[in-house]
């Protein structure tokens, strides 16, 4: 018999990579919405319901960034020489491909808030940090991160070169001159050594962390001034830098607003939702205006609007016989 002459399309992924950081599903400029799963990036268009993919990978995607224009990602993967790819959300044209000083894998992305350096965090023993001119594919510096996980790497969007990465028991703060980086580990006093999940930022040298207990900690440069105790019933997953405040998102299955200041605004708890199942932890998060974007442990991606907070909007579910009991 002869071979058929049809071939098979990608037409629809159901769920995200349900272990990937804090940073798994992004909104575009063009409102639409960026994540991964296996070896593949995902752009879904809200409204017409339909994904498109970018396929530049060739092995597992594990961590993901949002250029500062809001139309570049960058996306990093599990492998031997494990490859960066910087592409056009709008196009799944690739921009860049960065290879040859990681080993293992790329857990961790951030663009400066210039856009012209990227920082990525390696899966060798010495967790190492690259810091990227991306667009001529080359390394500016270089230093060993932690011997341990590093959860979450960002830019401080306030200064001229303010990089934090965080992890087990750790969070170090990171300075560039020429091509050496260096770091000042963060001093916890007399409070207990927590490990430190997740980063944003506020003015004045200000750095916000999410710890493995629910606590959230207040930095001023190097040293911890302050702690939110309690924020979530279990660890805070995640920290989003809003124009209006921030966000975070628990082990607990809620996520909660706060305001510039960090008091808090309002919570809302997924698992009482109508997409809301017992177990959900939330993993990843963004808020931009009214809406919430959401990732979960088992891989959902869920939008929450101000108007409708009891009801989100599932942009993609995976199958119920699926999820961790």
């Amino acid at each position: 018999s002869s071979v058929p002459t049809v071939d098979l399309a990608l037409e629809w992924v159901y769920g995200v990579r349900g272990q990937g950081g804090p940073h798994s599903a992004v909104y575009t400029a063009k409102g639409d919405v960026v994540f991964f799963a296996a070896g593949l990036c995902i752009v879904q268009n809200i409204e017409q319901r339909k994904q498109n993919f970018f396929a530049g990978h060739d092995d597992d995607v594990l961590s993901l960034a949002l250029h500062p224009d809001q139309l570049l990602v960058a996306s990093g993967q599990i492998g031997k020489d494990p490859k960066i790819c910087v592409w056009d959300s709008a196009t799944r044209e690739t921009r860049s491909i960065l290879h040859g000083k990681h080993d293992r894998g790329v857990c961790c992305l951030a663009f400066h808030h210039e856009g012209k350096l990227l920082a990525s965090v390696g899966m060798d023993d010495n967790r190492t940090i690259n810091v990227w001119d991306w667009a001529k594919g080359c390394v500016l510096a270089s230093a060993r991160g932690h011997s341990d996980t590093i959860w979450d790497l960002q830019f401080s969007p306030y200064e001229p070169f303010l990089l934090v990465s965080c992890g087990v028991k750790h969070i170090k703060f990171w300075s560039m001159a020429g091509n050496t980086l260096t770091n000042k580990r963060g001093l916890f006093g007399s409070a207990e050594q927590q490990t430190q999940l997740c980063i944003a930022f506020g003015p004045d040298k200000t750095t916000y962390s999410g710890t493995s207990s629910g606590d959230i900690c207040k930095w001023s440069g190097p040293n911890l001034v302050a702690t939110i105790a309690g924020a979530h019933a279990g660890a805070v997953n995640a920290i989003d830098m809003s124009p209006d405040g921030f966000a975070t998102a628990g082990k607990d299955g809620s996520f909660r607003l706060w305001d510039a200041q960090f008091s808090p605004i309002t919570s809302v708890d997924l698992t009482a939702t109508s997409a809301g199942y017992k177990g959900m932890q939330v993993k990843s998060i963004q808020w931009r205006g009214e809406r919430v974007l959401c990732c979960t442990r088992d891989g959902d991606v869920l939008e929450v609007t101000v108007q409708d907070k009891n009801n989100p909007n599932v942009l993609c579910q995976v199958p119920v016989t699926t999820r961790r009991s």
